[in-house]
């Protein structure tokens, strides 16, 4: 049960959001220690404006119909959202429950503690945990606050768990495998240090059972040694859409963003990151061995195009070459933020050392997003991926695919494909805060520029689309053109799909 004041703060919040009192930043709240990785720089950039400070007993509610005009952060304790915030929400050594209706203009973020998110409620610039780390709160002679960073000792784990529903696992679905069901327990040994998966998927359209064990050692904490062996059904094209998305294009719409193989593969893969305040690094290498074979598409069930041959549920899977590939990988990741600017990048590299055809060849793929406020409330980002291959032609299970939605909508579906990838696509976004709908917040107009190619040996001139996105809550309603061909595309769909 609330306390009167928090009562009285509720009351206060729903006539007009000015019930939260502003503190000047360097007056109430000091960043005594800021420790490493972005929770130092997120509370550095809100300390550095205008917040609203809340230090609750138990639990802050900010209640719907209710407006905050400025970040609200939030120290010792949980909050609840369910109100119309024009900054982030800020939990430091709690969790944040958003519920329906809430619409944040900035980010959730809970430091030592989870967000729990609600399908009917809005954040415009993600959600993030944090809940290895956290920030002891104590209050200082002079009557300020001091934030102390402090790494959260591991409890002592269960050895043995069943993860999500009694250990199954988030299943998927595909134009090969039908529905993917993954079941396993999970073992957990030395207090965490040592992490093990067995699993077993069961994919209807193949009707076949496959293992897979995954083990990961914490060699301290900035150090990791994983080693995964499965027998499984692979693609190199899921960057285009993440698996929930596919998963429901291919269910309900029969389109699937992916080409597959099957393989057995057995990895190891070494990993050390670096974390500062506004920078993050991690450096990994490894080595990789697999046995390829091609894969037929079956045509499992789809509410549409579950007989179409060209773009639906049976579009043929391009043929691999069949035995064993042994190969070295290396690669790493850069984070880096600073005043709502963003980058983030990822690079892998294969090189082969073993091929049935004895050749050779090194292939670097990257993926990149940089994202930074524009003219006062819109935003712009830009997402690069590229695939480069030196030496000899990798094998078709190594070649890479765009065209059609989530790439160059005009385009058929995985039009273009081979050793060389190259795709750009940037978004200027532009929220209407005059129309606020219930609910789902303001619609966002997006102007959106693609542009990519890819090919075998080389990489073949590019091809361009722009559009416009209108996004409302849940909902886009994409139009594309080709400004060489004229060709366009109107299409409607959920705003999880890119």
């Amino acid at each position: 049960m609330l306390s009167a004041r928090w009562c009285m703060l509720a009351g206060m919040l729903a006539l007009g959001g000015g019930a939260i009192a502003s503190q000047e930043p360097q007056q109430s709240v000091a960043l005594r220690t800021p420790g490493r990785g972005r929770p130092g720089v997120i509370l550095q950039e809100v300390l550095a404006q205008p917040f609203a400070l809340v230090m609750p007993d138990s639990v802050i509610h900010l209640p719907r119909d209710s407006t905050v005009d400025r970040t609200v952060l939030v120290l010792g304790g949980d909050a609840t959202v369910a109100s119309t915030v024009r900054g982030d929400v800020i939990v430091v050594d709690g969790d944040l429950f958003l519920h329906p209706g809430a619409a944040i203009d900035g980010r959730a973020v809970a430091i030592g503690g989870g967000v729990y998110p609600s399908s009917l409620a809005h954040v415009a610039l993600g959600m993030e945990s944090f809940r290895d780390v956290t920030y002891d709160v104590t209050r200082t002679t002079d009557g300020r606050v001091a934030l102390d960073w402090r790494v959260i000792s591991p409890q002592r784990s269960e050895t043995l768990t069943f993860p999500i529903v009694f250990g199954l696992r988030l299943p998927s679905y595909t134009r090969v495998d039908g529905l993917v069901l993954p079941w396993g327990p999970r073992f957990s040994l030395d207090t965490g240090r040592i992490v093990i998966d067995p699993l077993v998927s069961y994919r209807s359209d193949l009707g076949a059972i496959d293992p897979s064990l995954t083990a990961r050692l914490s060699i301290g904490r900035l150090t990791t040694l994983e080693a995964r062996a499965a027998r499984a059904t692979f693609t190199n094209d899921a960057w285009i859409q993440s698996d929930i998305a596919n998963s429901m294009t291919a269910l309900f719409v029969g389109r699937d963003y992916r080409n597959y193989w099957r393989a057995d593969r057995g990895e190891v893969l070494l990993q050390r990151r670096w974390e500062r305040a506004a920078t993050g690094l991690a450096l990994e290498l490894g080595a990789r061995t697999e046995r390829a074979w091609s894969v037929k598409a079956g045509g499992p069930w789809s509410l549409f195009g579950r007989n179409d041959i060209e773009d639906g549920m049976r579009r043929p899977n391009p043929a691999v070459v069949h035995g064993r590939i042994t190969s070295a990988l290396a690669g790493g990741r850069f984070d880096w933020e600073r005043q709502d600017v963003s980058l983030m990048t990822r690079v892998l590299t294969e090189t082969s050392l073993d091929m049935p055809d004895d050749s050779r060849f090194t292939q670097a793929t990257l993926d990149a997003l940089v994202g930074f406020p524009a003219f006062r409330n819109h935003t712009f980002s830009l997402e690069a991926h590229a695939v480069h291959t030196f030496g000899d032609r990798p094998p078709p299970q190594r070649f890479a695919y765009l065209g059609g939605s989530g790439t160059l909508p005009t385009f058929d579906l995985l039009e273009f494909g081979g050793d060389h990838l190259l795709f750009f696509e940037s978004r200027y976004s532009i929220p209407i805060e005059r129309i606020q709908i219930p609910i789902v917040g303001a619609p966002v107009v997006m102007l959106r520029h693609m542009i990519g190619m890819a090919g075998v040996d080389s990489l073949p001139p590019l091809e361009q689309n722009v559009g416009v996105r209108l996004r409302v809550g849940p909902i886009k309603v994409d139009w594309t053109i080709d400004p060489v061909s004229r060709d366009s595309k109107l299409s409607v769909g959920l705003a999880l799909v890119r």
